[in-house]
């Protein structure tokens, strides 16, 4: 018998690993094939298309006349930070699909709470954003120096105390 498992999880296991709070022997099992796939906040890009497979996806379900999103409500739409992932993408568009009566989701469809997101998670975003890819650049350049501090703060054109002190508001650990 053959057998193939896909698992996924919202974590870094890499860091928890170092932390003693998940097993190294596991990890390494399941991390044949990794696969990362960024947050929506990182790929805007894909909101209209995964909003409009929703859409049409929850009208022929619930025999709702085929329904359209209007550019104005894919506009806010993408300049919402989705922290609720890809998820809340989908509940929310079933959410405009069900309070709409419109056969074209307009602006107006669009829930307040994206309507109005403050510039602050926008933000927050894109410091989440940043410091997840300084976080990979940092252990690629440890882990290509065998973790000499010195040698990766070389490759990464930084001073090494510099790279201490991210490496420690960063939280990363040598599994």
């Amino acid at each position: 018998m053959s057998v193939r498992v896909i698992s996924a999880t919202n974590r870094n296991l890499q860091e928890l690993v170092g932390q003693n709070r998940f097993r190294e022997d596991l990890f390494y099992r399941l991390s044949v094939v990794p696969i990362r796939v960024p947050p929506l906040r990182e790929r805007r890009e894909d909101v209209r298309e995964l909003a409009g497979y929703f859409l049409n996806e929850f009208c022929a379900r619930n025999n709702f006349r085929p329904k359209t999103i209007s550019d104005e409500a894919f506009a806010l739409l993408e300049n919402y930070s989705w922290p609720g992932n890809v998820r809340e993408l989908k509940n929310t568009i079933e959410r405009m699909a069900i309070l709409s009566i419109e056969e074209s989701l307009g602006p107006g469809s669009v829930p307040l709470e994206i309507q109005l997101a403050r510039e602050s998670e926008v933000r927050s975003a894109l410091h989440e954003t940043r410091d997840s890819a300084e976080r990979e650049t940092i252990l690629k350049a440890l882990e290509d120096t065998n973790w000499n501090v010195s040698g990766a703060a070389r490759v990464l054109g930084i001073e090494r105390t510099n790279l201490h002190k991210r490496i420690r508001s960063l939280g990363i650990m040598k599994k």
